[in-house]
Parts: structure tokens; sequence; C-alpha cells
């Protein structure tokens, strides 16, 4: 199943027109996929750009043309890596690396995914890309298969992480299972199947599945504006910042507030605040 296969078994579940998915995961792969529903496909890109877990088998011995075990075995060798061995070049897949998008990516050449030419047997060499591992685990493993857990940023591929470890220890390996555990601080625990989905639909139960969007931005910084900005932050009207005495930063996204009242998105614009993602839907009754 894709990733926008689970987007249209949603919009069909929950009877919505606006669904949208936070970021890719593989067919192969199993986990969190956060799906916006309404209003709430504005915070999408939010989210995508968060951080992400990962549970992954590294598998020694043989390399494909996926990176994964999806694909045609392109290389094999005879290798015995020990954990000791394995655990001994993991400090340096740590921090900020360099990785090459895989040819069955998503990533866009000429507007056209890199894994329909790699489809069609095309070959595109793609600048390498800075990505960020803040955590690499090694969970356990014997003969040539072991279990990871990586916590890192938005656009690792940890099928290529895994290729590329292999390669440090003068092997060739492959990601023969993966799992996301957590995208942006949602956690798999958290999340639910698309059959259960459903079956809280028919029992009229599917609140439960859903969290409000205050929940799914509370990584982002809050910023609590008086009541009398009300009227300007929900027609898009830029706030100067020293008359309605507030402090925010160049660069930085807002979860801003009237009061308890979450109204969107917003970043600071010379010495305004711009509501760059308005969520308060209008018409709406102020509460």
């Amino acid at each position: 199943m894709t990733s926008s296969d689970v987007v249209s078994h949603v919009r069909r579940i929950l009877a919505q027109k606006k669904v949208g998915h936070t970021g890719t995961l593989d067919p192969g792969a199993a986990g969190v996929l956060p799906v916006c529903i309404g209003r709430a496909t504005k915070i999408a890109d939010y989210i995508m750009r968060g951080d992400k877990e990962y549970i992954a088998e590294i598998a020694f011995g043989a390399e494909t043309d996926t990176q994964d075990s999806y694909g045609n075995v392109v290389h094999t060798c005879e290798c015995d890596i020990t954990r000791e061995a394995l655990a001994s070049v993991l400090p340096d897949f740590t921090g900020r690396l360099w990785q090459k998008p895989p040819m069955y990516s998503a990533v866009k050449h000429e507007g056209r995914k890199l894994y329909q030419l790699a489809r069609k047997g095309i070959t595109v060499e793609k600048p390498p890309r800075e990505v960020y591992v803040h955590e690499l685990e090694l969970l356990g493993g014997e003969r040539n298969r072991f279990l990871l857990r990586i916590r890192c940023s938005k656009g690792t591929y940890i099928r290529t992480l895994c290729t590329d470890v292999g390669k440090a220890l003068s092997c060739y390996a492959h990601t023969s299972f993966l799992m996301r555990t957590e995208t942006c601080g949602i956690r798999i625990e958290d999340a639910y199947t698309l059959p259960e989905i459903e079956m809280l639909m028919r029992d009229g139960d599917a609140e439960k599945a859903v969290q409000p969007m205050e929940q799914a931005l509370s990584f982002l910084e809050t910023l609590r504006c008086d009541p009398y900005l009300y009227r300007f932050l929900t027609t898009g009207t830029p706030v100067d910042l020293a008359k309605a005495r507030l402090k925010v930063q160049a660069d930085v996204n807002y979860v801003v507030y009237c009061g308890n009242e979450l109204i969107g998105i917003g970043k600071k614009e010379g010495d305004t605040l711009k509501i760059v993602s308005m969520l308060k839907e209008l018409g709406e009754p102020r509460r």
C-alpha cells in the first residue's frame, strides 16, 4: 500500500473530501503515517518537516537495486558481521550526513519521480542532500542481521543509511525490514490501523482516532496574543510587533492563539507578525 492509497482509504472511510498525508512511507514499510483531514490539511507540511524514528533491520551479504528486500539482488558477498564490528562503525553515521537520494524514491527529476525513471532503466545522478541522524542504536541481532533504532531528520533515507553502513564494513547490505515508530512526536502506540478506523466509524467513535490540531502542533513554538488582536489576525492583517508588545524570532513558525483559540501559524515579516497559514475557519463563531 502506498501513502496515496492510505489517503484514499481514509477519504472513503470518513467521507471526507479534504485528506492529505504527511510524507511518503515506502510501500514495503509499516508504521506511522499521520493523515490530515479537513482544514488540518494546512498543517501537513509542518508535520512533514518534523523528526522521525524508525526500527530497521539491516541485512548483510547482499545489495539490491532498491536498497531493500523488495528489489533485485545486484551484488552479493560472503561475510560474517559481528555485533561488535557493527557497533564500531555506527558512531560514524550519527550527526550531520550527506546522502544521495536512491533511484527508487519519490524525489523528482525534471517533473518525474526517480522511481518512475528507474523502472524504465534510466539512472539519474542527484546531488547529495544534507540530513541529520540524532540517534542510532543497535538493539540486537546476530548472523548478519541486526535491528537498529534511528531518530533522524526529514529526508533521511534509512535504506541508503543501511547500504552505506555495509560499505563502511566492506560488505554489501540492504534494509530487510522497516517500521516508522514516530513522526513529529506522533507515536505508533497512538496510531490506528485502517480496519480499526473503519470499526470506530461504524460505532460512531471515529473521533477517538483524531488528534486536535493543537495537539499535533505542540512541537512548534506557541505565541499567545491579546484578545483585541483577534480581528487583525483573523483577517490576515499584519500585526505591529512593537505596538502589540510581542517578541518573536525571525524564521520561526509560531502557533498563534488569541486567548485559548487557535488562529493559525504565524511568522515574523519585517517588524510585523503575519499569519501564513490560517487555521481559523471563516464564519466559525468565536469562542
